[in-house]
C-alpha cells in the first residue's frame, strides 16, 4: 500500500518541507496512530487497543478496510475518514483516523463541475520534472527542503525544483484566465488540481484569492488542498493579502471528518493568525477550540505544530516563547497556557 503524502511539514519557523515521493523511501509501516473527532467515544489510548492494526505493522491492502470495520463495530458508527499520511521522522507512515464526534463538522461540497476548459501548454510534463526534483531534495535533505513562501508562493531553496516553480510562475502570469476557468468549471479533476496548485503562483489579486477561497468547497480533496496551500502562502507573506482572506471557511475546514482539509486549514489559520487579530481569536476559541486541541495533542509534533502554534496565540503566548513550546514532545505547556488538559 503506497500511503498518501504529508507535501507540507513544519521543521521551523522560517522553513517548511514537501515531500513528495516518500514512499519510495519510506520504512512501509505504520509509525503512529492517531484519532480526530474522539470526544464522546472513547479516549485515544483506548481506541488504539481496539484496532486490528498498531504502530509498527506492516502496510496492507486490506489495512484501511479493517480499521474501518473494527470502528464501526466497537462504536456502531462509520469513521469520517481512515488516512496514512507519510512520513515521520523515520521515514514511517501515521494513521490518522477521524470519528463522527461533535470536534467533526461535515461541510458540504459543490456538485462537480462539467465543463470541458483544459490548460493549455505542457503543463503535465513540468509537474512530473518538479515531483522528480522535490523528491531528489527530500533525499538530500537538510537545506534543499528548506521553502520560501515570502513572495507569496512556495520556493524551494534546492535549485533544480527552484527552477522549474519559477517556471510555474511564469506559466501562471501567461495563462491566469484559463486557471481561473479550469478550476471553477473543468469536469477533469486532475486539470482543477493542478490549476488550483498553479494559481498559487500567478499575480496577487481580489481574483486570484476569491477564485481560491471558493475552491475550498470543491468536492475533490486533492483541490481543496491545493488550494489552502496557495493560500496559506499568499497569507504568509503579507499582512495586507493576509487580511484579504475570509478565515470562517478555514474555521469549518479545521473541524472536517477529512483529515487533508484539517491539516491545510490548519495552516491557513496559522497564517492568518500570525497579527492575532483579536475578533479572529476570540472566533477561534468559539467555534475551534476542541478541534484545535485535538491536533495539538498529536504525538508526532510535525503534524500537531500548527495547532499547537494557533492555541498559543489564542492563550497570548509571546511570539518567541511560543515556537519553542510548539516543538515539545507534549502540548501541554500550550494547553496550561489556555487553561486546558
Amino acid at each position: 500500500m503506497i500511503p498518501e503524502v504529508n507535501r507540507r511539514l513544519i521543521l521551523s519557523a522560517a522553513s517548511l518541507v514537501l515531500l513528495m515521493g516518500a514512499a519510495a523511501f519510506g520504512q512501509n509501516q505504520i509509525g503512529d496512530i492517531e484519532f480526530f473527532g474522539y470526544t464522546n467515544f472513547a479516549n485515544p489510548n483506548q481506541l488504539r487497543k481496539k484496532l486490528p492494526v498498531h504502530a509498527g505493522d506492516k502496510l496492507t491492502d486490506q489495512m484501511k478496510a479493517k480499521v474501518r470495520q473494527a470502528i464501526r463495530l466497537d462504536t456502531g458508527q462509520e469513521p469520517a475518514s481512515v488516512a496514512l499520511i507519510c512520513c515521520d521522522a523515520r521515514g514511517n507512515s501515521t494513521l490518522f483516523i477521524g470519528l463522527p464526534g461533535p470536534t467533526t463538522t461535515h461541510i458540504s461540497y459543490y456538485a462537480p463541475p462539467k465543463g470541458h476548459e483544459r490548460l493549455p501548454g505542457n503543463l503535465n510534463e513540468l509537474y512530473r520534472r518538479l515531483d522528480r526534483a522535490i523528491e531528489a531534495a527530500a533525499h538530500e535533505g537538510g537545506s534543499a527542503t528548506q521553502e520560501d513562501d515570502s513572495r507569496g508562493y512556495a520556493l524551494f531553496k534546492y535549485p533544480p525544483a527552484h527552477t522549474l516553480q519559477i517556471q510555474l510562475r511564469k506559466y501562471a502570469l501567461r495563462h491566469r484566465t484559463i486557471l481561473l476557468r479550469v478550476l471553477r468549471n473543468s469536469s477533469d479533476v486532475q486539470q482543477r488540481r493542478m490549476a488550483a496548485d498553479v494559481l498559487g503562483y500567478a499575480r496577487e489579486s481580489q481574483t486570484q484569492i476569491f477564485a481560491l477561497v471558493r475552491a475550498t468547497h470543491d468536492p475533490d480533496a486533492t483541490v481543496r488542498n491545493n488550494v489552502a496551500r496557495a493560500l496559506s502562502a499568499l497569507a504568509s507573506s503579507n499582512p495586507r493579502v493576509a487580511a484579504q482572506i475570509p478565515a470562517h471557511n478555514f474555521i469549518a475546514m479545521v473541524k472536517s471528518g477529512v483529515w487533508w482539509d484539517r491539516n491545510k486549514a490548519s495552516f491557513v489559520l496559522m497564517s492568518l493568525t500570525k497579527t492575532r487579530n483579536p475578533l479572529l481569536l476570540t472566533e477561534l476559541r468559539k467555534e475551534a477550540l476542541p478541534a484545535l486541541i485535538e491536533m495539538a495533542k498529536w504525538r508526532d509534533v510535525a503534524h500537531a505544530t500548527t495547532a499547537r502554534i494557533i492555541l498559543g496565540r489564542i492563550a497570548g503566548i509571546p511570539e518567541k516563547q511560543l515556537w519553542p513550546e510548539a516543538s515539545e514532545p507534549t502540548a501541554r505547556p500550550i494547553l496550561e497556557a489556555l487553561g486546558v488538559q
